[in-house]
């Protein structure tokens, strides 16, 4: 599926589009950085790629790092032959084991001069800046990089890699990492006071008992955002719901249909890793056009869009869905996922329907795209990262009665992973938003 549609508060993939050709201007332009001899780079690497680049190196701007300050980084790269059609970069920032992820891929000479248009003996200099999060949750910033198309990458023959065809560009020490990383957040979902009608209203009696979340925050901060959006959860012995609500001054979506890119406008979305291992789990978007993307990821942003989870959503738009100049209110999603669903495609042993007291893992999020401005994205748990995958920081569902009472030994028995978030491959598939 998609992801990290938009960096701006999410998170990036790499999204596979067609490599237009440099204009003459674009190639004027570009041999200001097309270089006549080798440089010595401060981190020099002589990685090669297969037979066709060699990564010479890096430089940086900055002897150390700063959480939430922008950084400069300059990558040197020596073309042996050309690479082909539709080859592009990618850059990736890490932490230690997996401590922290940002997907910083860009066309390399500000995007003059594409990798598919590279000649042979050309030295490259590329130049970016890129800013980490504020609560980068490592103490160095590890800098990967590498050629792509679609899901394959340009084979690292020779030189430091990660052995999964990312060259180790450097690793640059980290001043300034910010402290008092949110707590994961708990909610007790209770068991439904009746049928829930999937009408968009949330004014079933069953939504009239539920507590609301706290509202979502910024991603990668955890800070107040604009515009008010909760949800709150209800179950009984076949489905899990979810009701979102959301303030929104300008409602709207294109998509018709099941499993179009429903991230890149106006969504609400439920992430589920239902028995906690970190590992396998399932994605659920909803639009207020009432269009469903569902997906099941045996493995870290592996998706697997082909499943159907059998979910069903109805919303309510306070305003007019998908008419720009006037201003909404902003809109109610009802969202029924089947509790069987949660195992995806997974062969491992799932209790169902829960026991009260049982505890899954899961996030929800909420994107929100106007015509005035950028996509903007909020979460239930900030992922501090910018990748909506990272399931080490889901928050906690817990099935309660329906008083949203829940047996203290059996609420506590589940632990809380430390934070680790992975880090993916570039692929033709976009990746939550993210």
């Amino acid at each position: 599926m998609r992801r990290l549609a938009v960096f701006l508060l999410f998170a990036p993939a790499c999204i596979e589009q067609e490599t237009p050709a440099p204009t003459a201007d674009d190639l004027e332009i570009a041999r200001r950085d097309i270089l006549s001899a080798e440089p010595s780079p401060r981190y020099r690497v002589n990685a090669e790629l297969e037979d066709k680049l060699v990564y010479l190196g890096m430089d940086v701007d900055a002897e150390k790092a700063t959480a939430g300050k922008p950084l400069k980084l300059t990558h040197y790269w020596k073309v042996k032959q050309p690479v082909g059609e539709d080859w592009k970069l990618f850059v990736h920032l890490g932490g230690p084991r997996s401590g922290g992820y940002v997907n910083a891929d860009h066309a390399p000479l500000r995007g003059r001069y594409p990798v598919s248009y590279w000649k042979a003996g050309e030295i490259i200099r590329d130049q970016h800046t890129v800013s980490l999060p504020a609560r980068w949750p490592a103490g160095e910033v590890d800098v990967y990089v590498g050629i792509w198309k679609g899901p394959q990458r340009l084979k690292v023959v020779k030189g430091p890699s990660d052995g999964d065809n990312r060259v180790l560009a450097g690793k640059i020490p980290l001043q300034g990492g910010a402290a008092g990383t949110p707590a994961l957040p708990r909610y007790v979902a209770r068991r439904a006071a009746g049928a829930v009608k999937i009408d968009g209203k949330l004014d079933d009696e069953a939504w009239q008992q539920a507590p609301f979340t706290d509202a979502f925050v910024q991603t990668m901060t955890g800070a107040k955002v604009d515009g008010l959006t909760q949800a709150k959860l209800v179950w009984d012995d076949q489905n899990l719901y979810v009701g979102f609500s959301t303030d929104d001054k300008d409602v709207a979506s294109s998509f018709s249909k099941q499993d179009d890119q429903l991230w890149t406008q106006d969504a609400v979305e439920l992430f589920i890793d239902a028995d906690g291992d970190g590992k396998d789990y399932v994605e659920v978007q909803a639009s207020p056009a009432g269009v469903l993307f569902d997906s099941f990821l045996p493995a870290h942003r592996q998706n697997q869009n082909d499943w159907q989870s059998g979910a069903k959503s109805a919303t309510q738009v306070n305003g007019t869905l998908s008419k720009h100049g006037d201003e909404d209110r902003g809109f109610t999603t009802e969202l029924l996922v089947p509790l069987a669903a949660a195992k995806g495609r997974s062969d491992k042993p799932l209790p169902l329907p829960p026991k009260v007291g049982q505890v899954w893992r899961m996030n929800l999020f909420r994107m929100d795209l106007d015509e005035k401005r950028p996509q903007r994205a909020s979460a239930w748990s900030p992922p501090l990262v910018g990748d909506f995958h990272a399931l080490a920081r889901f928050g906690q569902l817990v099935f309660g009665d329906a008083q949203g009472e829940v047996p203290t030994v059996a609420a506590a028995a589940t632990p809380t992973p430390a934070l680790k978030v992975h880090v993916g491959k570039p692929a033709g598939a976009p990746a939550s938003a993210k």
